[in-house]
Formats: structure tokens, sequence, C-alpha cells
């Protein structure tokens, strides 16, 4: 199940800034626009990217007709979110898999991007789990660079090893629709943020209900931050805690002698190394 990969960049190729779920300040958007100039591409703002519609940027067919301008037009050679939050979602249906498969364009993002990343995955093109550009100032500058170095082809990838996923709520919402990534001979990788510990139980009964683990080769699990729980310093009236932590929570779920690999750099913190999905 080998995906197609976008071509990678030359010094001087564009790269749209895009805003497909929270709105973005004028402010975030100069910022991206000078780290994609600095790290030698051209950036593309396109017309009312700040727009907002309560806390989305624009509304749906706004935000979608940034992203389907950039696949169709052949000059644009990567999508780059400014924000995540919630909203990538919406567009799945009115996005062009036609314009993007006839010229893959690399998108660029995670946590709410995750949704397009399966959108990709499942038109078979890869694409690149890396910080949005509103993150870019408080993720480590190796990992940083790697974004840029990934988009000019600088590493080498063993064919042999796939990876789709990306964040678990995210993931979750798309089980049983069509934009549910196929994980087939694939390594599901996944992170998330600010999630009590049962509902992160919840989210892998669900997984495991489904029949996803059984399908994946393996487990890669990114930083789960700022876990909490049913207790009184989480914010709750009385302490009820879940009683187990995320390993013994994933360990609960995964078949027995799984494939589980821990502690990886990518999710939301000063780490989160660009991993190529697909």
């Amino acid at each position: 199940m080998s995906s197609i990969r976008p071509k990678y960049l030359k010094p001087g190729d564009k790269i749209m800034l895009v805003a497909p779920a929270r709105f973005a300040s004028p402010a975030t958007i100069q910022d991206a626009a000078s780290a994609v100039l600095a790290a030698g591409f051209t950036p593309v703002i396109p017309p009312d990217l700040d727009s907002r519609d309560h806390q989305f940027a624009g509304s749906d067919s706004h935000r979608a007709y940034h992203l389907n301008s950039a696949f169709r037009d052949q000059s644009i050679r990567a999508v780059f979110a400014l924000r995540g939050g919630y909203g990538s979602g919406r567009l799945l249906p009115i996005l062009d898999s036609s314009a993007y498969i006839a010229d893959p364009t690399w998108i660029i993002g995670f946590s709410d991007i995750t949704a397009l990343h399966s959108w990709s995955t499942n038109l078979g093109i890869s694409s690149l789990h890396a910080p949005v550009a509103s993150t870019l100032s408080s993720t480590i500058p190796a990992d940083v660079e790697a974004i840029w170095s990934t988009l000019r082809g600088e590493f080498d990838f063993n064919p042999n090893v796939k990876f789709t996923g990306g964040n678990l709520s995210v993931l979750y919402s798309l089980l049983g629709t069509p934009y549910f990534p196929n994980v087939s001979e694939s390594y599901l990788f996944l992170e998330d943020i600010d999630e009590y510990l049962y509902h992160i139980d919840r989210m892998f009964l669900a997984f495991k209900l489904a029949g996803v683990f059984e399908k994946a080769e393996g487990l890669i699990v990114g930083i789960f931050s700022d876990l909490r729980d049913n207790t009184i310093t989480d914010g709750q009236t009385l302490d009820n805690p879940f009683g187990l932590d995320l390993r013994e929570i994933i360990s609960a779920h995964v078949p027995s002698d799984y494939s589980v690999k821990y502690d990886n750099p990518m999710g939301h913190g000063e780490r989160n190394y660009p991993l190529v999905l697909g």
C-alpha cells in the first residue's frame, strides 16, 4: 500500500498559508510568512485569510476555497496550516480530491489538521504531520528545521515502513465515516492534549471495538500532554480518580504482544518532530 509522495520543494517554491480551522490574526499570518521566507520558500497569503466566523477562519466554504485554490494551482507546492483547534473536518466533503490527486500538494500541520491528513491518506497521498505555523515559536529549533529539511527531501525514508494517524480525539470523531484513515499495513501514530483519562480510555476502547488495532501493524505513541483526572486538583468537586495511567489504558485495549513504541517526540509541546504520514 505505497502512497504517492508530493514533489519535494526547491528553493523559492510557493507555500500557501491556510486556516482550515480556527481564525488567525494578522500578526500570526505575518509571523508565518516570515518563517516560510526565512526557510527559503515563497509565502502565499490568499485573500481574506484573516476572516473570522465565530471561532472559525471564515465560513466552511471560505476555508475550503483557500485549500482548493492551492490544490488547483500547480505553482503551490505546499499548504501550511496556521492554527489547529477545530473545524478542518467540516471541510472534508467539499475538498477537491480530483485536483489534489492530479498534482499532490504537501499538507503541513497537526492536531485538528489530522482530519486533512486522514483525507489525504485515503486518497493514497503522503502528508506531513508537523507543527502548525502558530506553534513554530514554541517548538525547539531542531524540530522546526526538520520540517524544511523534510520538504526539501533531505531525509531517506524506509519504503517498507508506513505511518498514519495523528490526534486521537480527531481520529475518534472520524470513526465510522469514510474519512477515518486506512491503517492497514501501517503503524498507527497517536497523540493528544488536555483530555481526561477516562475519555482516553473511551477512545481506545472505541478503536478496539472497531478493530483498528488489529488492522494496524503497531502503535506509535507520541506526547499526551496535560492529561487530567476526576479529581479536585483537576477541577472536580470530588476525588474520583480513574485508576489507570496512559500506559495501562493502552495495554488494556491493544492485542497481547502488540508492537507499541512509547515516548516519541511528536505532539503538543516543545517537541513536535515532523512525521511523514503515508
